[in-house]
């Protein structure tokens, strides 16, 4: 674990010497202000509106995301640093990790003007907490799974723009799938929509939180770090 934490500290202070991270903290807190101000009105329902101001990260993270992550591993092998790093005394494991937890902790500061908005909304009358703190559970960890796609992504381009590029139309998709017909009995449909993130993330947002939307954020971003791990374990046997 101390390999994952220097690692992780690496990738944070990393981050903070980035143009392109003050770029996207600008941009998120930007783009969360100005979709969230127009429910401000005299008449706004406060349940709905933190609603609405907890689930527009789904959107905003399908493009920050890709730009923060694009870097974690492209840029390493592009560089060559990577071979150095792989010669080190920590494992592939390690190296997926500690990249990870940082670009996670990164992340969790770009949903700060989130939770200054809800922390306003409960400022203008009384809510109920239950929604607000789930809606908060489901943000980081559909994070964390965006996070773990383009990580993976990163670990199989040695171009930074083009693993932006394939986590951006990835991410898009599974959003996208969200939308198939909801009314549709098709099983297809209905396996279609159970693969895409917001359909678990609705949930949270109404306070539910499901065991089986639990099982998918952690499987899935298991998964895909899993897959990382193999990418990285592959390269270095090539």
């Amino acid at each position: 674990m101390v390999n994952v934490s220097v690692i992780t500290r690496r990738e944070l202070g990393a981050y903070f010497l980035s143009p392109i991270a003050y770029v996207v903290l600008t941009a998120f807190a930007l783009g969360q202000g100005l979709l969230f101000a127009p429910v401000l009105t005299p008449a706004v329902h406060l349940a709905s509106a933190a609603q609405w101001a907890l689930s527009m990260p789904v959107v905003l993270m399908i493009v920050g995301i890709p730009l923060l992550t694009m870097r974690l591993l492209a840029e390493e092998t592009h560089s060559g640093t990577v071979e150095t790093l792989m010669t080190a005394p920590v494992t592939e494991l390690e190296v997926v990790l500690g990249k990870f937890v940082g670009a996670v902790l990164f992340a969790t500061i770009m949903m700060v003007p989130m939770a200054l908005e809800v922390a306003y909304l409960r400022l203008l009358g009384p809510m109920d907490a239950g929604p607000l703190l789930s809606g908060f559970l489901g943000a980081f960890l559909m994070t964390s799974q965006f996070i773990a796609i383009g990580l993976l992504c990163s670990a199989l381009t040695r171009v930074q723009i083009a693993s932006a590029i394939v986590s951006f139309v990835l991410l898009l998709g599974l959003y996208f799938l969200g939308l198939l017909g909801g009314d549709s009995s098709s099983t297809v449909v209905q396996v279609l929509r159970y693969i895409a993130p917001p359909s678990h993330y609705s949930g949270f947002l109404k306070g539910i939180v499901d065991t089986r939307s639990l099982a998918y954020f952690v499987i899935t971003t298991v998964t895909f770090l899993f897959l990382t791990v193999k990418a990285l374990e592959l390269r270095k046997w090539r």
